[in-house]
């Protein structure tokens, strides 16, 4: 994940179909694939990822069925992000490797270090209500909490990254595509889940959309004519449809992070999308919001799921609306409340949001 800043194309940033953008301009279709992002990444908690969790469906309905299909876009679409917008600006002097760490240190540890003990202190008053965990704050912080895990994730990816290219070792196009491919294949044949501690399984397992996202703008993989856009969406629907087959029990099962299938989908359905320069204004709105509904949303749905259960709203579809929706636009209102509470001139919702906190 990255700042809501930052999803600014650079004066030397060219949009995907190849026009230079002014510095300081948003790059639309970016913000909008962050925006279908934060969508597929609500939609997914209010359900849940099993039938104990979120308004509690079975395994066997057709809101399973949505949540397994887009586990493939929903992480690997936010980390691939990340990449993308870190190659506008990557790191190229190891003098300022420091500074830049430091920058990311306080966008994504200091987050982590705030949301991650209120959420759990939050599933402890109210469980049920936002998931139930015992008190082990210091447990909480290692292995971390959903969704926050993701913010460790993305400091790894970035530590790892940035220290290679300040010393300009991702520059040949020959050199990222071995540590692409050496990297994709740990994933697909080793089990990175033992490595729990600080999400580093975790940041390993992401780690090829993170180098996906670099690579499509470093070495320009985004397509530029419409011949190239084809090939990709061919490549996209062949790739949809074995998902598909595959959650119908027609294929064997494709692991949506360890599998060649999962990694490939995550990736082509990202490019396919910038590479026929596809925008939506509402959803490049929400996209401007995604760090902040990242960080907020669990609480927003927590609220809202109370809501419902005490005026008795208990039936799927109703809850499902509104708890996504209260998801979504209860957190921009939380950013919007947090980037002005302040205590004298420190800003200090603007630093929970990982934010400068004076201007």
């Amino acid at each position: 994940m990255t700042s809501d800043q930052t999803t600014r194309a650079p004066a030397s940033a060219t949009t995907p179909s190849g026009r230079h953008r002014k510095s300081q301009t948003r790059n639309i279709p970016v913000d909008t694939l962050r925006g279908l992002a934060c969508i597929l990444l609500v939609t997914f908690h209010v359900i849940g990822d099993k039938a104990a969790a979120g308004i509690h469906v079975s395994d066997d309905s057709a809101w399973r069925y949505y949540t397994e299909s887009v586990e493939y876009l929903r992480m690997p679409l936010f980390t691939l992000l990340s990449g993308l917008v870190y190659a506008w600006r990557p790191l190229t002097d190891a003098s300022k490797y420091h500074a830049f760490m430091t920058k990311k240190a306080r966008r994504l540890l200091v987050p982590y270090v705030i949301f991650v003990p209120l959420l759990g202190l939050t599933q402890m008053v109210a469980p049920g209500v936002n998931g139930t965990v015992e008190f082990e704050p210091l447990s909480w912080l290692v292995y971390s909490l959903s969704p926050y895990w993701f913010l460790l994730t993305t400091f790894w990816m970035f530590a790892v990254v940035a220290l290679a290219d300040s010393y300009g070792l991702l520059h040949k196009p020959w050199v990222f595509g071995g540590v692409f491919l050496t990297f994709s294949a740990i994933v697909v044949l080793v089990d990175t889940g033992g490595l729990r501690a600080f999400q580093l399984g975790q940041a390993l397992t992401l780690f090829p959309f993170f180098l996906a996202g670099i690579g499509i703008h470093r070495f320009r993989l985004i397509p530029r004519s419409v011949t190239v856009a084809m090939c990709w969406t061919v490549a996209l629907i062949a790739l949809v449809v074995a998902v598909q087959l595959s959650l119908n029990d027609h294929l064997p099962e494709f692991d949506s992070r360890h599998s060649v299938v999962g990694i490939a989908l995550g990736i082509v359905f990202p490019v396919t999308f910038l590479g026929w320069s596809l925008q939506s204004r509402a959803l490049a709105w929400i996209g401007r919001y995604s760090s902040g509904i990242f960080l907020l949303h669990s609480f927003a749905i927590g609220f809202f799921r109370a809501l419902t259960g005490a005026v008795g709203i208990d039936s799927d579809i109703p809850q499902f609306i509104l708890l996504a929706l209260g998801g979504l636009f209860g957190s921009v209102l939380g950013v919007i409340i947090l980037r002005r509470f302040r205590i004298g001139p420190v800003m200090v919702g603007r630093i929970m949001l990982g934010e400068k906190g004076k201007k």
